[in-house]
């Protein structure tokens, strides 16, 4: 969940980073997924492509084996050296016959640069054929960027870094973070070449996560001869066919259809050995490596990382989105299971968990920073528990998780008005700024804490736990609303400190969570909508807001709520719904027209630039929120009870004419389409033994529902004994059992 890590508290005291003169560019049209197949149509490259119910897989941009090849040279710049032959030569399309020479005269700011396109995002080891070589070789370097952008080339750019990595972004603390010098070469990768043993095949003896483009560079004198180009795809290693997903969604919407496989591959793009952790800070000198192993975790196992470039550490809040991506897309559970479990591990004596990975001495300073992060652990075992049901694993973390809440709880027991706020205890920081006051933000998410321990109190079988943590989260439901809603505004305020701004996070979230009734909620969204909204999506706060501690910027966790938001709050006209869909598609579609595509971003300043320019990680997963809301809200497959032995089939169309899907669940696959035609919108289910379900069907007026052709609801009320009922919006059926049905909502005449 962090925007990166070191940075976080200063960062709430200064503006985005403006990034001025670089446009972004759109991916090509030349490229192509990753792999050494031949380029062709897919909805990535035709802008006329028209979705076709059950045609998910061009969506798809994980590749289909683990040898992936660039799809163009991007640019050969002989500088002040020579670049002798054919480029193309290393896309080895010649059958890996020729070769193309680099010749330099001096050192690296003088060599040539030959940078390739892989099209999109990857990550791993590159691997380059090397022919042959002068008597005495240069150094044979690979510098990585995820964007054109902020690939260092010209002499100012990224703080100096062109002159000791020409081509690479920043992905190290803390040299060449924006503002700061690049001061010595902390980003490329370093080939050994033994003119003796040439022709050879060589591997970048480390990984890196989270690039589009490899520009090759020489240091010193003389020439190299580089064949063919490629890389091992290393992430997702556990994922036999990182391409053939569990999950799917598909609608008529091919913005939202790509926005939801970009989400989904942003997250596999996170997903590593848990020993290719960074540690940090590096001395200087100390050459890019990601070889640390995560503590606590199974070192034969997957993590998943906040971002592929950096901070790569596994985080509480980033999996609270990474997660139910995880269980919704690839099904890769163990990935969760190990990252869950490293992070409960690391729990000291009070109850407090620590938020990130304790990889290196910067993570273990900041072992008290993010209370907010508390709450995200007792939400991500909640979840655990909710899609898998593995009871045995609750059971593990179970002392751990009343701990958590314990800690949370004295923090609270500390404010004679019942509000938490992380000052006493030190750890004010949050996913984006620090403050230490009485949040809704923060309370609104322990709310939901307690909600979540009353039911995993119930299935561990204490009743009297359950009622206890029941009773608090009323009580503090009570006092967010007598304390920090503004009922002249409308809308929730920061905290009691700061009672004249009302930010995005706190408003996205007192409706997530319950906080907000239903009028309340549709005012909380409206003034959002009417004062915080920018040309390219939802900013943290309005604007105009004076003296708060959090700035305006677009983040991509709080944008993910309030699109949520949006598409939870009851609303009979559908206009909230269909504001949550032009949110995805502003904010999300945004950065899919941006370089390098196909991945989300950290952040965004208000120029719609990266909000930490070269530092920024563009493939962060606390940024795919959308691919979850898109299965469990718009599709509307969600579980309500452990393992999805109960689950909900409850559509939020919004302006979409269609939508289907696959979930995986414990029991078996579920799946759903539906489709509204004339007024008559038909939902189809399918669903494995051992489950059992509400389905359930938007309706405007007083429309006749049937299911499996039987009438259930006669436009009023529950007819022939079905268990059916209605919210004002949908009419619901309950009790459905496994199987194949259909229920549809009547067009009315």
């Amino acid at each position: 969940m962090p925007h990166s890590s070191p940075y976080r508290t200063r960062l709430a005291r200064t503006a985005a980073v403006a990034v001025a003169g670089a446009a972004l560019l759109t991916l090509p049209s030349t490229a192509a997924p990753a792999s050494a197949e031949t380029p062709h149509a897919t909805p990535w490259t035709s802008a006329s492509w028209t979705p076709h119910p059950g045609d998910w897989s061009p969506y798809v941009l994980a590749p289909t084996g683990r040898t992936v090849t660039p799809v163009r040279v991007l640019s050969a710049d002989p500088r002040g050296g020579a670049v002798q032959g054919n480029p193309d030569t290393v896309l080895g399309k010649d059958g890996g016959h020729g070769h193309v020479r680099l010749v330099s005269t001096g050192d690296r700011t003088t060599s040539p640069l030959l940078t390739l396109d892989f099209g999109k995002d990857v990550g791993g080891r590159i691997r380059i054929r090397v022919t042959g070589a002068s008597a005495t070789p240069p150094k044979l370097h690979v510098c990585f960027s995820e964007s054109q952008q902020f690939a260092a080339t010209g002499p100012t750019a990224n703080s100096g870094e062109a002159a000791q990595a020409p081509g690479c972004d920043t992905a190290n603390i803390w040299n060449g973070y924006p503002g700061q010098p690049y001061t010595y070469d902390s980003d490329s990768h370093t080939f050994t070449l033994d003119p003796a043993h040439l022709p050879a095949t060589l591997t970048d003896p480390q990984i890196r996560g989270g690039f589009r483009y490899a520009t090759l560079f020489l240091d010193g004198p003389g020439s190299v001869d580089i064949g063919s180009v490629s890389l091992d795809f290393a992430a997702a290693p556990k994922q036999q066919d990182p391409a053939a997903y569990q999950g799917w969604f598909l609608s008529s919407d091919n913005e939202l259809n790509k926005i939801w496989y970009a989400g989904a591959y942003t997250v596999q793009l996170d997903t590593w050995m848990s020993d290719t952790a960074k540690s940090w800070p590096y001395t200087t000198g100390e050459a890019d490596h990601a070889d640390n192993q995560v503590p606590y975790a199974d070192p034969g196992q997957e993590v998943i990382f906040d971002g592929a470039k950096r901070d790569r550490v596994v985080w509480q809040g980033d999996l609270a989105v990474q997660a139910p991506v995880t269980y919704l897309s690839t099904d890769d559970v163990p990935a969760v299971d190990n990252s869950l479990s490293s992070l409960a591990a690391q729990q000291l004596p009070d109850g407090y968990v620590p938020a990130e990975s304790l990889v290196g001495q910067h993570n273990q300073d900041e072992i008290r920073t993010y209370g907010e992060y508390v709450t995200w652990f007792v939400d991500n075992q909640y979840e655990h528990w909710l899609y898998t049901g593995d009871r045995a694993y609750l059971a593990r973390w179970w002392p751990a998780l009343t701990k958590a809440t314990a800690w949370l709880e004295s923090v609270r027991q500390q404010d004679p008005q019942g509000l938490i706020a992380f000052g006493t205890a030190g750890s004010c920081g949050h996913y984006g700024y620090s403050d230490c006051g009485h949040e809704t933000y923060v309370n609104a998410l322990y709310a939901r804490n307690l909600d979540q321990m009353a039911r995993l109190a119930a299935a561990q079988g204490d009743r009297s736990a359950s009622a206890t943590y029941s009773t608090r989260a009323a009580q503090l439901r009570e006092a967010i609303n007598a304390q920090l809603w503004d009922p002249k505004t409308g809308a929730y305020r920061l905290s009691r400190e700061i009672p004249d701004a009302y930010p995005q996070d706190a408003n996205a979230t007192a409706v997530l969570t319950g906080v907000a009734d239903p009028s309340q909620a549709r005012s909380a969204l409206a003034y959002l909508r009417r004062t915080s909204w920018g040309p390219y999506g939802a900013l943290t706060v309005s604007p105009q807001t004076p003296n708060a501690s959090i700035s305006p910027m677009y983040e991509p966790l709080p944008s993910g709520f309030e699109a949520s938001a949006r598409l939870a709050a009851p609303d009979p006209s559908g206009a909230l719904a269909d504001s949550g869909l032009d949110l995805i598609r502003t904010f999300w579609g945004h950065q899919l027209a941006a370089d390098p595509g196909g991945t989300f971003w950290e952040k965004a300043g208000t120029d719609g630039q990266p909000g930490i320019a070269q530092f920024t990680s563009l493939a962060h997963g606390w940024a795919a929120g959308p691919t979850v809301a898109l299965t469990t809200q718009v599709l509307g497959v969600q579980p309500t009870g452990a393992g999805f032995a109960h689950y909900s089939v409850t559509p939020t169309p919004g302006d979409l004419h269609w939508a289907q899907g696959r979930v995986p669940t414990p029991h078996g696959a579920i799946a759903a389409s539906w489709r509204r035609s004339g007024g008559t919108f038909t939902l189809t289910v399918d669903s494995p033994r051992g489950t059992t379900g509400r389905l359930a069907v938007p309706v405007r007026g007083k429309e006749r529902v049937t299911l499996d052709g039987r009438t259930v609801w006669d436009g009023t009320r529950a007819v022939g004994g079905a268990h059916a009922g209605s919210d004002g919006t949908s009419v619901f059926v309950d009790g459905v059992g496994a199987g194949h049905h259909t229920l549809v909502a009547h067009a009315t005449s």
